[in-house]
């Protein structure tokens, strides 16, 4: 787990409360299986549509790491940047999400609910970071934000969120993901050692 300036409590005892009454992908599955092809539908999404992830596991009854992940340049506005997710769903099971901001003197995390919750972390020559391993499942509002560096008309936002899928008896696997809360354009899919490309469109 990363440590901030501002380490939330609320967050910790949440996954704590997780972890107890949810078991991990490890103990349910075995893990690092190898994928013998796999698939994205539809083939040219459009924002709001459901991605479909299905494929075939070298292993029965085995959890693999989906990774979707993708870069936004974000205006700078008076020397500060931000970018704003809206409803994005987090799945149960094993997860990672990691944001990285670039050309920047810091970044903040914050999730909106009925109070706001905000970590927020130092960049080191011009890098920061947030990463969260096993965010308990929801729906959030996340608002990204900071001060850019002396001089920087854009930020770059790296974005990457990991979740597991768990292949069936016959090695069958198939993950739905939500795109409702993600802005249009490129993304790449990994699945083990081998990615796929998507182009995600405008709103039909």
């Amino acid at each position: 787990m990363v440590l901030s300036k501002g380490e939330n409590l609320f967050l910790l005892f949440a996954k704590f409360i997780y972890s107890l009454v949810e078991p991990s992908e490890e103990k349910r599955g075995e893990t690092g299986s190898k994928v013998t092809e796999w698939s994205i539908l539809p083939e040219k999404p459009r924002k709001g549509d459901t991605l479909t992830i299905r494929g075939k596991a070298g292993q029965p009854d085995s959890t693999l790491d989906i990774e979707v992940s993708f870069s936004r340049l974000v205006p700078v506005r008076d020397g500060l940047y931000e970018y704003v997710f809206e409803g994005i769903e987090i799945p149960k099971g094993r997860n990672r999400f990691t944001v990285t901001s670039r050309q920047v003197r810091d970044l903040n995390f914050i999730v909106k609910m009925f109070i706001d919750l905000k970590r927020s972390f130092d960049a080191r020559e011009g890098v920061a970071e947030f990463a969260e391993d096993n965010v308990p499942h929801g729906t959030y509002d996340i608002l990204i934000n900071g001060k850019a560096e002396e001089g920087e008309k854009e930020v770059r936002l790296d974005f990457a969120a990991m979740q597991s899928v768990r292949s069936d008896t016959e090695g069958n696997f198939s993950l739905n993901y939500r795109t409702e809360a993600l802005a249009a354009g490129d993304f790449t899919v990994r699945l083990g050692s081998s990615e796929k490309n998507i182009s995600l469109g405008p709103a039909g």
